[in-house]
């Protein structure tokens, strides 16, 4: 499937139309759109080049040039009802806790569009997270690099009480390498660290291609064991026991025994402050701006997504995402077009979704503006 990134010409006296529809009925995701009153967007309309400079610069960081960009802006259009401006602008305003100039904008908007501007939201008390560290494994573990690997592992799990371990990379691992990651985690557990997998469906399917029972060559034993110990960090106790016993059988030893754990998997998080599934198991809420110095956020997004056959990604939390962040998002999005629903969009993400052609993979809602 291929998908343009050419954008057709704006035409300025002619706003985008933004029109009422329902979800898809042949659609069977568990997450029921009807009952949230929101608008689907045009994914045809098309930004104005003031928009698109608005919406790189706060991807950038630098929110108070676009302000000044888009207060300008919002000057010359006066009468031309082009309603994404104006959102852009009320948007910017809000992160910018500027609710005096907020309240002087809604006053021309309501001349502008004659009915009711967006609401003022009042300031949320920020979580306490528990302070959690993030590491991501390299594509090859072998036998040259694994020393290196392990010394950067350990270095990122000091002082943490929890470590996010990213294996998606992870293309190739061997004997040495396994029986240094076995060790080196088995040190976590009784160092107390929590281990949060992230990305580990790749890691196992390329174990269990290099293992085969019955077949008892003595270098793939750590391999074995390595695919049993990312069972023991799951908490799949099942999982455990019947590996555990293909190994017994296949080196005639004693089978490993399981051991009540703390680590726990990161798909769905239940409990992190960051991101939360709520009563629907097909819906993430996203509490924090993705950005590229916050890569677990993006890498718990991609197993979320991969884990459910229609996911919504609830950005409601979200102020900003970066262009590295956003063009993570569009290549994940690339694997699964049309499946992933994005809810909430603020009116700058959605801005800049739309630059990178991310609107075109995605069905994308937000509430209704009354």
């Amino acid at each position: 499937m291929a998908f343009s990134f050419i954008r057709k010409k704006f035409s300025p006296n002619t706003p985008p139309h933004l029109p009422q529809v329902e979800a898809p009925a042949q659609r069977d995701s568990g997450f029921d759109l009807t009952q949230l009153s929101i608008e689907v967007i045009d994914n045809e309309s098309q930004l104005t080049p003031a928009q698109e400079e608005a919406a790189m610069l706060h991807s950038g960081g630098q929110s108070d040039a676009a302000l000044q960009f888009l207060h300008t802006e919002i000057k010359l259009i006066t009468g031309l009802r082009q309603t994404e401006t104006w959102l852009m602008l009320f948007e910017l305003l809000q992160q910018a806790n500027k609710k005096t100039l907020f309240d002087e904008v809604g006053l021309q908007y309501v001349l502008e569009f004659e009915k009711t501007p967006p609401i003022w939201r009042e300031a949320q008390a920020k979580i306490q997270q528990e302070h959690s560290n993030y590491y991501v494994f390299s594509a090859y573990l072998n036998g040259q690099s694994i020393d290196q690997e392990i010394v950067t592992f350990y270095a990122a799990s000091l002082g943490c009480s929890s470590l996010r371990m990213d294996l998606a990379k992870v293309m190739q691992i061997d004997t040495i390498a396994a029986a240094e990651l076995l060790a080196a985690w088995q040190r976590c557990a009784q160092q107390e660290i929590k281990l949060q997998l992230l990305g580990h469906l790749e890691v196992e399917a390329l174990l269990r291609g290099l293992i085969k029972t019955g077949r008892a060559i003595p270098a793939e034993a750590p391999l074995w064991l390595l695919l049993i110990e990312l069972q023991q960090i799951q908490g799949l106790q099942n999982e455990f026991e019947n590996l555990a016993v293909d190994y017994a059988i296949t080196f005639e030893v004693s089978p490993p025994s399981w051991v009540e754990s703390q680590h726990e998997i990161l798909v769905p998080p239940p409990s992190t402050p960051h991101l939360s599934v709520n009563s629907n198991p097909d819906r993430l809420l996203i509490e924090g701006d993705l950005l590229n110095d916050k890569p677990e956020l993006i890498a718990i997004i991609r197993d979320f997504v991969r884990l459910h056959a229609f996911p919504v990604l609830d950005f409601s939390h979200v102020m900003r995402v970066d262009f590295d962040s956003a063009g993570q998002l569009l290549s994940l999005c690339m694997e699964y077009p049309e499946q992933v629903t994005f809810c909430n969009v603020n009116a700058l993400v959605l801005a800049l979704f739309r630059i990178m052609g991310l609107t075109e993979l995605v069905i994308l809602s937000l509430p209704a503006q009354k």
